[in-house]
């Protein structure tokens, strides 16, 4: 699996030399954690992390993205029609969301992506999805969804753990998942793929300044962005 240095966000695009060094390093420690605590990765256990990437092991991708957040942010705070909640308000209980890994353009242009569903829009169109990569590629019973959930908090608790140590604030992340290829059971065992990293990780500081990917939304200078992306991932090195 290889990491480029593009960068996007907000319709924006553009690229930071040395991130997708930085994002490599940051996922394979982290995940070399979370292995540690009983979580189930892609990793190959020998020689994985190399310069050019990490190898993995082959799964099947469960084409659904989960996300755990810790603090209201973007769409829980903007896609009411009345205001409901406050910015930046910190929820008692994680709260576990889903979206569907697709990505279509209208004629007018307009990319359209990863639209949000429940579990049970999950379950109806893992049979039901017109589109034919989709279909047959999600989640088949609720049994399943609960031990997602489950890995989604065992995760989140982890990565509060480790960034609270250095005084940091995980507000919200996303990972994606899949399975064996050879994994039949009704209810199938679920491994981490993919990557988890400042890229796709809100974190910030004990004043709440953004740290991660939020810096290049925010048009904060590329350099800012490579010295965070650079700090998260010598702290999660030094751990492992």
């Amino acid at each position: 699996m290889s990491f480029k240095d593009e960068i996007h966000g907000w319709w924006m695009e553009s690229s930071i030399h040395g991130t997708g060094t930085l994002r490599k390093e940051f996922s394979y420690y982290f995940y070399k954690l979370l292995e540690k605590n009983g979580i189930n990765t892609h990793l190959c256990h020998t020689h994985s992390l190399q310069e050019n990437g990490i190898i993995v092991r082959k799964v099947q991708p469960i084409k659904i993205e989960i996300l755990v957040r810790n603090v209201a942010r973007w769409h829980w705070v903007d896609s009411h029609k009345v205001p409901i909640i406050e910015w930046g308000a910190i929820f008692e209980n994680p709260v576990v969301e889903y979206c569907l890994k697709i990505k279509t353009q209208l004629d007018d242009g307009r990319i359209l992506d990863d639209p949000r569903v429940n579990e049970d829009m999950i379950i109806e169109l893992d049979i039901l999805c017109k589109i034919d990569s989709v279909a047959g590629t999600l989640i088949h019973n609720k049994e399943e969804f609960a031990r997602i959930r489950e890995i989604a908090l065992r995760v989140n608790a982890i990565y509060k753990k480790f960034l609270s140590e250095h005084n940091w604030i995980l507000e919200d992340f996303k990972f994606e998942i899949g399975v064996d290829l050879s994994d039949t059971k009704e209810i199938r065992d679920f491994i981490l793929i993919d990557e988890i990293s400042p890229d796709c990780s809100r974190i910030r500081d004990e004043k709440w300044n953004s740290i991660s990917k939020d810096l290049f939304r925010q048009k904060k200078p590329k350099e800012l962005i490579y010295k965070w992306y650079k700090e998260l991932a010598d702290s999660i090195k030094d751990i492992s």
